[in-house]
């Protein structure tokens, strides 16, 4: 990111959801849970902390996890801060606490290996990805977006479609005899389905904050 205030876009495209988080666990009183290495494993200690965010629910159900997302929160408002005008725009996988609270934590909390799923998050230490989803609401604590829309949605309000047109008709003008511009043209079909797709890329969220 640049130093120095700018006019111009700051786009994350699965970002924020890699920035470190803290874990907490409701085990009669909220705690964070913390990594210890014993006898060659990593596990999972919980210990009260001082600092332990004032908007955790009171009594929710024993072993509810969240994440607190205060490393995005300070991405966000640095990157806000050095933009002077334009548009930060974010796209990932996202939800709000309040529906993580209702969620199974490995439906929030998940690793990734070579693109698939991983195993838990403390097997195999170095080499998976350990992410959270992205919360909406926290991220809004620092500046409400401007929007929030699917990235299916979003891409065809800004001319997606007219683009694919252009794509397919620039391939069945050139089909017979194909150059790389026509290649390039017809791979912008298959890419649009996979990125509109609502039950993968599609259904990714976009956060966008306009200044």
């Amino acid at each position: 990111m640049p130093t120095e205030r700018f006019v111009g876009m700051v786009i994350a495209n699965e970002l924020v959801d890699n920035l470190p988080f803290r874990l907490f666990v409701f085990d009669s009183q909220w705690q964070e849970a913390f990594v210890i290495e014993r006898d060659g494993k990593f596990l999972e200690v919980l210990h009260k902390v001082e600092d332990a965010p004032a908007w955790l629910p009171q009594n929710p159900p024993l072993g509810t996890r969240l994440p607190v997302q205060q490393q995005a929160q300070k991405w966000l408002a640095s990157s806000l801060q050095v933009l002077e005008h334009g548009s930060l725009i974010i796209f990932d996988y996202c939800m709000t606490s309040e529906v993580a609270l209702r969620k199974p934590w490995r439906d929030w909390l998940r690793t990734y290996r070579q693109h698939e799923l991983g195993l838990h998050y403390l097997s195999q230490p170095g080499e998976q990805d350990i992410t959270s989803h992205v919360m909406i609401d926290q991220l809004a604590v620092i500046t409400k977006p401007t929007s929030v829309s699917r990235q299916a949605d979003w891409l065809i309000k800004h001319g997606l479609n007219s683009l694919v047109d252009e794509g397919r008709n620039y391939w069945q003008a050139h089909a017979a005899k194909p150059d790389l511009q026509a290649m390039l043209m017809r791979s912008r079909v298959s890419e649009s389905d996979s990125l509109c797709a609502l039950d993968g890329l599609g259904n990714f969220t976009v956060l966008e904050w306009q200044k």
